[in-house]
Order: structure tokens, then C-alpha cells, then sequence
């Protein structure tokens, strides 16, 4: 069997990790799924959706992973096929949390009758409570990094603070991305009339879902709204340094100016100049220069300018 299983009285959990096409055809034979449904398993689905078969539903759903050689977070998609007396899990090997899940369930007594026995539905909760609470270390994660980045901002550590903005702002959107379509299968699975979906207190738990959903959303927004923020005071930031040079470069070639003027003047080779001929014609137009510069510079001084 390409594929592990968990095998009670009543129900079967079976785990497929890494979906290949053998595994699509050994589930067309051996189960009466959809086409359609059977060639979603080994195609990327860009967004969560719910579909009713012919006395199963099928259902996909996205969850985040964070990948720490790139420090970015990417799609994790898992498939559910849920019957009567079955549910059938697709994923990919990077889903950690449905491994886990599914080896403690196996390797557990108390844990396989606690999550079993009630059903394919309040199985099909567990797992996704799981997976809603896994997102919660990654939002961790995240806070702590944008209070490095924070850090970074207003106390100037650290030369790679944009590309650490930058890279935040694609995980927000990522995550946002992946869960802004949650709502939509969550809100359907307390509605579904199908008898292996209800469960004693069924719509309670469901909701519970809702709310692991609505809270994720909440702290993305507050991330997002922080992210944003950061962004723009360090661009101003950035802006207001470069205006600071850009005025010191241009006092600094004003002040030059009445110097380079007299500097010009008296560099003119031509007969009368004066102090051509004196001993001491060098030094006093260095005085000269000199005046000419801290005139100037006494002006910015009264004007205020620095």
C-alpha cells in the first residue's frame, strides 16, 4: 500500500506524503473519487475550496511553512478526502505538523481513541485544529522578527534593515494570501448536512475553527499595519540622511565659493594687479580667501541654516 494507515472499529485515517502518480492510481482503484478531485492531488491548487463527491466530500486547504534556509515562508497544501468510515490526507513532506500528528495518533492509545471514535469529523477537527495552531510559532516568529527589524530602524544597526523590511512584507503577504480563503471553506463546514461531517457539538467546533482563523487574521493585520509603518519611517528616515548630507555638502560649496572667486581673481596674469608684486602677496590673499569664507559662513550662522 503506497500510502500509511491507522486502522479503528469504525473509522480509517489513511496518510499520503509526497502524492506520485502510482499513489493517484492506487486511490482511483481502490476508492470512487472524482477525476478531478484524484488530479488535484498532484497539482499546485492556489486557493482552499470545498467540492461534495458522490458520498465523500473533498476538500483543500493551505497552510503556511517556513522555510528556514531562505528565511521565507511558502504554501503547504493538504488534500482531504472524507467519507463515512474514512479519511484520506494528501501532502507534501515539508507539512511537519500532520506527520507528527499522525505518528503520535498511531503510536498512542489514549490519542487514537480520543481522536477516532467519534468519527471521520471530529478527526477531520483535530487535524485542522493542529494545523490552525501551528500557525501561531510562525506568527511568534514573525513578531520577533519585526522587532529586530524595529530595533534596526530607529537605532540604525544594521546595513541590510531594507531587505529585512522587504522580506517581511512578502511573508505578511503570503500568509495573508493563504488564509484570507479559509473563511470560505469554514463557514461552509458547519452547514454541511452530510452525516459523517456532523458530530455531537459539530457547528461548536467548527466554529472554533472560524476562530482560530479570525484570531491568525487579526495578528497578520497588526503585522501587516506594523510592517507598513516601519517601511515608511525608514524611508523617511533615509530621506531626512540624505538630506542632511546634501545640506552639508552644499554649505560646504557655498563656503568655497567667495574663495575660489578671489582664488580666480588674482590668479589672472595680468600687469597692476595688486599684490602681484608684494613679498607677502601670497599671504594676504590666503586672508583674503579666508574672509571671504568665514563671511559666508557667518551668515549661514545668523541665518540659521546650521
Amino acid at each position: 500500500m503506497p500510502a500509511q494507515t491507522i486502522y479503528t472499529k469504525n473509522l480509517r485515517w489513511i496518510d499520503i506524503t509526497d502524492p506520485k502518480p502510482e499513489d493517484v492510481e492506487w486511490l482511483r482503484a481502490n476508492f470512487k473519487f472524482h477525476n478531478l478531485h484524484l488530479s488535484a492531488v498532484t497539482e499546485y491548487q492556489q486557493r482552499p475550496h470545498i467540492d461534495e463527491g458522490d458520498g465523500y466530500d473533498f476538500m483543500v486547504l493551505l497552510f503556511p511553512v517556513y522555510d528556514r534556509q531562505t528565511q521565507e515562508i511558502v504554501n503547504g497544501e493538504v488534500d482531504f478526502f472524507v467519507s463515512k468510515n474514512l479519511i484520506i490526507t494528501v501532502h507534501y513532506g515539508q507539512i511537519f505538523t500532520l506527520k507528527n500528528l499522525f505518528n503520535e495518533t498511531r503510536n498512542s492509545t489514549d490519542i487514537r481513541n480520543a481522536f477516532m471514535q467519534k468519527g471521520a469529523g471530529y478527526l477531520l477537527y483535530k487535524v485542522l485544529e493542529s494545523l490552525f495552531k501551528r500557525s501561531y510559532p510562525i506568527l511568534d516568529h514573525m513578531s520577533e522578527d519585526i522587532g529586530v527589524i524595529e530595533k534596526g530602524v530607529f537605532h540604525h544597526r544594521g546595513e541590510n534593515v531594507l531587505s529585512q523590511i522587504t522580506l517581511m512584507k512578502k511573508n505578511i503577504i503570503e500568509f495573508r494570501k493563504m488564509m484570507k480563503t479559509h473563511r470560505y471553506v469554514l463557514e461552509k463546514l458547519p452547514k454541511r448536512t452530510t452525516i459523517y461531517l456532523n458530530f455531537p457539538q459539530s457547528k461548536l467546533y467548527y466554529r472554533d475553527l472560524l476562530e482560530y482563523y479570525e484570531n491568525i487574521w487579526d495578528i497578520l493585520e497588526a503585522q501587516k499595519e506594523t510592517a507598513d509603518a516601519l517601511a515608511e519611517t525608514y524611508q523617511s528616515l533615509v530621506s531626512h540622511r540624505l538630506n542632511e548630507i546634501t545640506k552639508t555638502i552644499s554649505i560646504f560649496s557655498a563656503i568655497a565659493i567667495p574663495a575660489t572667486l578671489v582664488a580666480f581673481i588674482f590668479a589672472v596674469d595680468m600687469r597692476g594687479m595688486p599684490f602681484s608684486d608684494h613679498p607677502q602677496g601670497f599671504w594676504i590673499v590666503a586672508l583674503f580667501m579666508a574672509a571671504a569664507s568665514l563671511g559666508m559662513l557667518w551668515i549661514f550662522k545668523s541665518k540659521k541654516w546650521f
